[in-house]
């Protein structure tokens, strides 16, 4: 089955690929007939079909802080004609440049990645579309302010509602209490689902696999909007009524 899917895959982006060598061309010819015509280019920034950042060296980012790793991404990235990029994206590069990280597996790895980006403001900033550039690249762009970066209030989808609840970069550190199910021990159990799955499946599982602690309900739903805030997982479909939100891995 995944052999097909790539197969399909492959088909499909020599077809894109095609589709935007001939764009291209019309471009070209729109920009010949602008100069015959006198008038300003159309189509003055042309990237070629199949542009790309280029070759990555597997040493290319070993031994750099994590910072300096993704702020070198981007900038050749801008030298090549492209721009912002998703966080899969920007983690994905700097592994395969041979960054280290210290963490235990790959999912832990990317987030590290998403809270550099996020706190490292005054260097990067997040578009509406959730890509990440650099902030010089936007001149209107404000760096956020560290207290607004480091503590938000935002809303966070429950089954049929949404609560309002303080989320800061803290909550994404595992929490210490008496006996309480941590965030990181349910962002475990989430990520594990290899399918479509409903909050109160993940609750289920929560206190099935950690019988003997407390777990505090405004949790699930919190844990849910950082994933999804952070591009891992995603809405299948909205809830309503009494029917809860469906989700899955992005």
């Amino acid at each position: 089955m995944n052999d097909d899917i790539l197969n399909t895959i492959e088909v499909l982006t020599k077809r894109v690929v095609g589709k935007e060598e001939e764009a291209n061309k019309l471009k070209k010819l729109v920009n010949e007939l602008c100069e015959q015509a006198g008038v300003a280019t159309r189509y003055p920034n042309i990237i070629e079909a199949g542009a790309s950042i280029g070759s990555i060296r597997p040493d290319q980012y070993y031994g750099q802080p994590l910072t300096a790793a993704i702020r070198s991404y981007l900038e050749q990235r801008k030298a090549s004609g492209l721009g912002a990029a998703a966080l899969t994206e920007i983690y994905s590069a700097i592994r395969d440049g041979g960054y280290k990280f210290e963490t235990k597996s790959e999912d832990i790895a990317q987030i590290s990645v998403g809270n550099t980006l996020r706190k490292s403001s005054s260097i990067f900033h997040r578009l509406p579309n959730g890509q990440y550039g650099l902030l010089t690249w936007y001149p209107s762009a404000k760096a956020k302010p560290e207290s607004e970066a480091s503590t938000k209030k935002n809303h966070v989808e429950t089954d049929s509602r949404e609560v309002t609840a303080p989320i800061s970069e803290s909550a994404e550190k595992p929490e210490k209490s008496k006996n309480d199910v941590t965030n990181k021990e349910i962002r475990g159990i989430i990520l594990e689902q290899s399918g479509q799955f409903q909050s109160k499946e993940i609750e289920s599982l929560v206190r099935a696999k950690y019988p003997s602690k407390e777990l505090v309900r405004s949790k699930i739903p919190t844990v849910i909007f950082l994933l999804k805030r952070d591009g891992f997982i995603k809405t299948v479909s909205e809830g309503s009524g009494s029917k809860g939100s469906v989700y899955a891995k992005a």
